[in-house]
């Protein structure tokens, strides 16, 4: 299949373009700035309807991970957020429908449940987001069911669970925590550092992208989760054995998710998908990377 990436130069997306190639699929990748791999490239804006409907001519079908993924972002500006993953979603939905697209697989998010009413949470847990960014991905999801009932345009979302691994944001918490400790500062902790994530490698998301791609399933919404639960506390320890310094805590941040189990049997069962890399690893492959960069340098 020839397969159009959104946010294929951002992090998630050049992990999805590698898996996708592997498996023997031809990427076209649309962003606002080029990747780094060597892929047909498309420069647009996703609150752009035309840009997109131009990266969509000629694909069979569509990653969509283009958007604001950036949680602190979200919060500083909520209309970003709002254009990017709401009008941007339609945008691409549309562009598929214009363009006979067979297929549109959306990264959405595990916080889209918001509070835990039970755990695990299944797909069927109620959706009550509270924050600019679940609140925005939830609306680009709804987006996308909508119109594979209403417009007959295969979609699958997928909602991922905290991802980590090479090429992540410079203000994420894993860059943070280990770029503080090989300097020598201290890793400070927001809160008492109990709080846990299904944290996801990107090599497991890539996965999954391909599998729900290349499934006949539509109008479903898959949790892709690892089922390890590792607490900020334990990944702060992690860090700081591999790069020693101090681990010290402030005073907890507003607006954070609150910790809930996810269960990913739905995505086992139906997509035959389950996470097989194991934090220990995939944290390793990660501090390496920063180890990599800074002898590059």
């Amino acid at each position: 299949m020839r397969v159009l990436v959104t946010g294929g130069a951002g992090f998630l997306g050049p992990h999805v373009v590698a898996a996708l190639e592997e498996a023997g699929h031809e990427v076209v990748v649309f962003d606002q700035r080029e990747p780094l791999r060597k892929n047909t490239f498309v420069r647009g804006d996703l609150t752009r309807l035309q840009d997109v409907q131009t990266a969509a001519r000629d694909v069979d079908a569509i990653c969509h991970l283009g958007g604001v993924g950036d949680v602190y972002l979200a919060f500083e500006q909520p209309f970003t957020a709002a254009a990017a993953n709401v009008m941007g979603t339609a945008n691409v939905m549309e562009a598929a429908r214009r363009n006979n697209v067979a297929k549109v697989v959306y990264a959405s998010t595990w916080e889209v449940y918001g509070e835990p009413k039970y755990q695990p949470i299944d797909e069927d847990h109620p959706c009550r987001p509270d924050h600019p960014y679940n609140i925005t991905k939830l609306g680009g999801e709804q987006i996308l069911l909508a119109y594979d009932r209403l417009k007959g345009v295969p979609a699958v979302a997928l909602r991922l669970g905290t991802a980590y691994g090479r090429g992540m944001r410079p203000n994420a918490v894993f860059s943070i925590f280990v770029r503080n400790a090989m300097r020598g500062d201290p890793i400070a902790i927001k809160g008492t550092g109990a709080q846990s994530r299904q944290f996801t490698h990107t090599s497991d998301i890539a996965r999954a992208f391909v599998r729900a791609l290349e499934s006949p399933v539509r109008g479903q919404v898959f949790n892709i989760v690892s089922q390890e639960e590792i607490s900020i506390r334990r990944l702060a320890e992690m860090v700081s054995a591999r790069f020693p310094t101090r681990i010290v805590f402030e005073e907890a941040r507003a607006g954070d998710v609150p910790p809930a189990r996810i269960s990913a049997q739905k995505a086992e069962r139906v997509l035959e998908w389950k996470a097989t890399t194991s934090f220990s690893d995939g944290l390793a492959d990660l501090m390496e990377s920063y180890v990599e960069s800074r002898q590059a340098q």
